[in-house]
């Protein structure tokens, strides 16, 4: 509905309608989403993984939808939120990457159990795995559910801690008859930023050391899994090294961030994929000499890891500072810039996947021309 498209729907398919955006606004450039995503995707087919790309970066069903027609094989999910948005626009091959705990959200999941029969969730425990098979028995139709034994390879958010609770969680699943063992997941959120290549690679070389003992230990019991899954967009060019991830689950390759700018995300090449996402803002005031003050401050932006950078509308060698909740400071250093009050001026975002949270829309554009707006589907919690 046009109404629902917020209060920029009237420049959608107008020349210069970007500039003209009522701010803050979430700006994505669809000709580099498209080129970051056939970028992963031809990664990945060169490395010989399958790509599940997580959606908790986008929460979007259109940017999933492209990940699939690039050649993603499904989506990860971190909430059931955002896996009730997928699965219900028809998205298949829907993995939920933390457990899902507490009777509300489990019978959510089962709910969607009966509506795909290619969901996957994840547990790292046996109350947890217990909970998810007396549902399940529960559930109509009545057929397994495909769990993934979560295993923790350093981060120590989730997953099971040793080999030995890997291969015990996967019995436990298998004698269940209405649970199915998947495979496993390990996710080394701890290495991600790590901002050098080669001490990246050798961290995340020790860590899949340690997923390969276990994918042994299940190998040992006849419950070899069928996918290993994980992965980040830090360590993309990492784990397919050792040949023991099936997949790969990056999610923030679709936009970049700061945070990842600051990351050799390749030996031979540092930023393989392009900035697509901004926040673009207006100048509110210029009565300062020093600074300009725009109209995005603490409530436009993640403030988990470094400020915005700015990417348009400013000279090279201006810094964002934040000013409060609505406001932020375009410093001008020595720079020699004088701004005037409703100029645009557009940043990169610092962390990719909380600033999306905070916005409803996506204002899509084409060079100076906002071609779409999308909603940002599975924004918020629970």
């Amino acid at each position: 509905m046009a109404g629902e498209l917020g209060p920029n729907r009237d420049l959608i398919g107008i020349s210069g309608g970007r500039a003209r955006l009522c701010t803050p606004a979430l700006v994505l450039d669809l000709d580099v989403l498209d080129r970051n995503l056939a970028a992963m995707a031809a990664h990945c087919r060169g490395a010989g993984l399958a790509l599940r790309p997580h959606a908790k970066s986008h929460k979007s069903v259109a940017i999933a939808r492209r990940q699939i027609e690039a050649g993603a094989i499904g989506i990860c999910c971190a909430t059931i939120r955002e896996a009730e948005a997928m699965v219900g626009a028809g998205i298949a091959g829907v993995l939920i990457t933390s457990p899902v705990t507490g009777p509300a959200k489990v019978e959510r999941l089962m709910a969607l159990h009966t509506e795909t029969d290619s969901l996957m969730v994840v547990t790292d425990g046996p109350d947890n795995a217990d909970a998810l098979a007396r549902a399940a028995a529960r559930a109509v139709p009545a057929r397994p559910l495909a769990v993934v034994v979560d295993f923790d390879v350093g981060l120590h958010r989730t997953g099971a801690a040793t080999e030995d609770e890997v291969a015990v969680l996967a019995q436990r699943i298998e004698d269940c008859d209405s649970l199915a063992v998947a495979g496993v997941q390990a996710y080394a959120g701890h290495l991600q930023h790590v901002a050098d290549f080669d001490e990246r690679a050798a961290q995340m070389t020790i860590e899949t050391g340690r997923l390969r003992a276990a994918v042994a230990r299940l190998a040992e019991i006849g419950l070899e899994p069928a996918i290993v899954t994980g992965g980040g967009t830090g360590t993309h060019d990492i784990d397919h090294r050792d040949g023991v991830f099936t997949e790969l689950q990056a999610g923030s390759y679709v936009f970049t961030d700061v945070q990842y700018n600051a990351v050799a995300l390749r030996r031979d090449q540092a930023r393989p994929f392009e900035p697509a996402l901004f926040v673009q803002a207006s100048v509110v005031s210029t009565v300062h000499d020093s600074h300009a003050v725009i109209d995005a401050g603490l409530k436009s932006f993640a403030t988990d890891g470094p400020a915005p950078v700015f990417s348009d509308g400013v000279a090279d060698g201006v810094q964002y500072q934040f000013m409060g909740d609505e406001h932020g400071a375009v410093v001008y250093g020595q720079v020699n810039e004088r701004l005037k009050v409703g100029e645009a001026v557009s940043c990169l975002v610092p962390h990719c996947d909380p600033t999306v949270n905070l916005y409803d829309h996506y204002h899509c554009v084409q060079g100076d021309t906002l071609v779409d707006i999308w909603p940002v589907d599975a924004r918020g919690n629970p």
